[in-house]
């Protein structure tokens, strides 16, 4: 089912997220009912810590109102974005800043 109903402001468009922990990866049925507890306007967001099948991810390209975050790019996004968090997630997710000296290489 539909996990959070978000809004942007009181107006639709409504953002209809589902979150799914599950081992193996996501399939194109999945999506699909997603989709299917979706009404017209909505956009649907669909946010895993696995992957997405093949076909999964094809439906994904064919319906530009749903979009699919996987495992690696969620860590990315919280790692981008870590800064502009609210203490209260920050503090869920504690995270430090650490330094690594790298050997240049003659291409930089």
């Amino acid at each position: 089912g539909i996990d959070i109903i978000a809004y942007k402001d009181e107006l639709p468009p409504r953002i209809l997220v589902q979150v799914k922990s599950i081992d193996g990866d996501i399939k194109e049925s999945v999506l699909q009912s997603l989709k299917g507890a979706m009404r017209e306007g909505d956009y649907g967001l669909f946010v895993t810590l696995s992957n997405y099948t093949k076909n999964a991810l094809n439906y994904l390209d064919n319906t530009p109102i749903i979009r699919g975050i996987n495992g690696t790019e969620l860590v990315e996004l919280v790692l981008k974005y870590y800064d502009q968090l609210d203490d209260k997630y920050q503090n869920m997710i504690p995270l430090k800043k650490v330094y690594i000296p790298v050997l240049k290489t003659e291409e930089e």
